[in-house]
């Protein structure tokens, strides 16, 4: 029997052997280009005649509402997607400006490739000319030139070197022209732009699939526009027509398909949201967090804001609360379902209550931004999507006690945990959850209502953060709070979800460029992406516990 186990693996070592020798016969060289396009909006290709972009959305996985970063720059999208981290990371905040940048410690996949592989040919070949001195400095053939045209020309010249590996594009046109006359598909200048684009893309296809050794390579084409833009082509930098972008990963070892959030599973070091769902057994399902003794439990003053998107819903439900919603006139507070919109209602201890109500529509599909201002004896103020919907003086007096007497804030319930109406309890989607023991002023509210990270940030009233529940947990019944309080939430119940709020983002470039040439990225590196490729079952690089 020893005998047989021993001839049995060595049989199987032999084919091993034989296998990996097969392999490495058949092995194609991995050869990729990366094209950065500034300012083209999320709809534009599907609304402008884009047959090139189209090859590549058919060979690979993609998004139209790709997830571009805050702020919404030519100069942070461009960084963004060469080091693999966001803006608060890389440093680059500042329009048309790389001062202040981070790439000392968040280097450009360019200068990784170059660490990894030395003798890999890489080229750049752009329109701003810092991305060559401050990002892709480590690239062995750098040019950067005033026109798309130039651009094109010079890239098409360096896809006909057999030994280049890398090639990195900046294509600029279309964020010049929307800058003109607007990022606006009525506006035939910028559509054309666009399709300019295109037929440059169309171009380097077929550079590539005219080289002499292009049945022994493995090409991935990756496609991202760095940021959109308003229909008045002033930058704002926060706006969803800015954010949202169209990214591209095409490829062999890509899925072939359309990537939507709600289809995908969470992610580690990404946007993630949670999905509350009415469970068909009745039982209960929210987020409740201990508040007693916490700055949280009565508060005279606050600023509650979180994004949603509604689903499901009758009756009045609770969206948020730490009363007894049995009753208005009981003390604390509730936002809650109204009709097809929302309000809050809130009361002291001795029963005088009141109820401030949205009249723009909540249950539209849509997500929507919601902030409550609060301060007890002057005003509250009510927000949706960053503009205020309605408000109310308020009468309280500085000794009237707003403290429900309950242990518990809820998400999707309210401070009793068995709310009712609307039973079993409020159904939708929850992310970036804060509440701030201060008034924010309504250009605060704007200003930062997109942006991740909050305790990180440069926020103005970071001090009074005293909730921040990002919703970014992957796993398990702790929702963390990152406002440093320590006031962790508990998923409680059978009904939940957990989902990317964007499917894919430009952090995501970087690490797949890598993926794409098998370098295993260290944790400590601090990459924000994650890798797409539908061969590898693993993230690239270490998660750090």
């Amino acid at each position: 029997m020893k005998y047989f186990i021993k001839s049995l693996c060595l049989i199987l070592a032999v084919l091993l052997m034989l296998s990996q020798a097969s392999y490495a016969q058949t092995a194609k060289s991995k050869k990729i280009l990366v094209i950065g396009i500034d300012g083209i909006i999320n709809s534009a290709i599907d609304y402008a005649a884009t047959p090139g972009i189209g090859r590549l959305k058919a060979n690979g996985s993609y998004s139209m509402n790709g997830y571009g970063g805050i702020p919404a720059y030519s100069s942070s999208g461009w960084a963004t997607m060469l080091t693999g981290v966001s803006a608060d990371k890389h440093g680059v905040t500042v329009n048309k400006s790389f001062a202040g940048n981070e790439f000392a410690q968040y280097p450009s996949v360019v200068s990784r490739i170059k660490s990894a592989i030395p003798a890999m040919v890489v080229a750049s070949v752009v329109r701003t000319p810092e991305l060559n001195t401050l990002l892709n400095q480590s690239a062995d053939q750098k040019f950067q030139y005033a026109s798309d045209e130039q651009v094109y020309s010079k890239s098409e010249e360096l896809l006909r070197q057999a030994d280049l590996g890398a090639l990195f594009v900046q294509f600029s046109s279309p964020a010049e022209t929307g800058e003109e006359v607007g990022f606006q598909l009525r506006q035939a200048r910028y559509v054309l732009a666009i399709q300019q684009i295109d037929e440059y893309v169309t171009g380097l296809q077929a550079a590539i699939q005219s080289r002499v050794g292009f049945a022994e390579e493995d090409w991935n084409i990756f496609l991202a526009s760095t940021h959109g833009g308003t229909e008045s082509g002033i930058p704002q930098s926060t706006t969803v027509e800015e954010i949202n972008v169209p990214i591209i990963f095409s490829g062999a070892e890509m899925d072939k398909k359309e990537l939507i959030g709600t289809s995908l599973a969470p992610r580690e070091n990404a946007d993630n949201i949670l999905t509350i769902n009415k469970a068909a057994s009745g039982d209960a399902t929210y987020v409740r967090v201990p508040i007693k003794g916490t700055a949280l439990d009565g508060m005279n003053k606050f600023t509650i804001e979180f994004w949603l998107k509604a689903g499901a819903n009758s009756s009045d439900p609770s969206i948020m609360g730490d009363k007894d919603w049995d009753s208005g006139g009981n003390p604390g507070f509730v936002i809650c379902r109204s009709g097809s919109t929302w309000k809050i209602n809130f009361a002291n201890d001795k029963r005088t209550r009141y109820d401030i109500g949205s009249t723009k529509p909540l249950e539209d599909g849509n997500w929507h931004h919601l902030a409550i201002t609060f301060d007890k004896t002057k005003l509250c103020e009510i927000y949706q999507d960053g503009e205020k919907v309605n408000e109310s003086p308020l009468t309280y007096k500085d000794a009237d006690n707003m403290i429900s007497n309950l242990n518990y804030l809820c998400l999707a319930q309210e401070g009793t945990q068995r709310y009712s109406g609307g039973a079993p309890n409020w159904a939708g989607s929850f992310n970036e959850v804060r509440i701030w023991t201060d008034v924010l002023s309504a250009q605060t509210i704007r200003d930062y209502m997109y942006l991740r990270n909050v305790e990180t940030s440069n926020h103005p009233n970071k001090a009074s953060l005293n909730l921040y529940l990002k919703m970014d947990d992957v796993r398990g019944t702790v929702v963390k709070d990152h406002s440093g309080k320590g006031n962790n939430g508990e998923l409680v119940g059978p009904a939940s979800e957990r989902h990317p709020y964007y499917p894919i983002g430009l952090t995501d470039v970087a690490v797949n460029v890598l993926s794409h040439f098998g370098i295993r990225a260290d944790g400590s590196w601090g990459l924000e992406g994650s890798v797409l490729k539908s061969n590898v079952p693993f993230r690239l690089f270490k998660v750090p516990n």
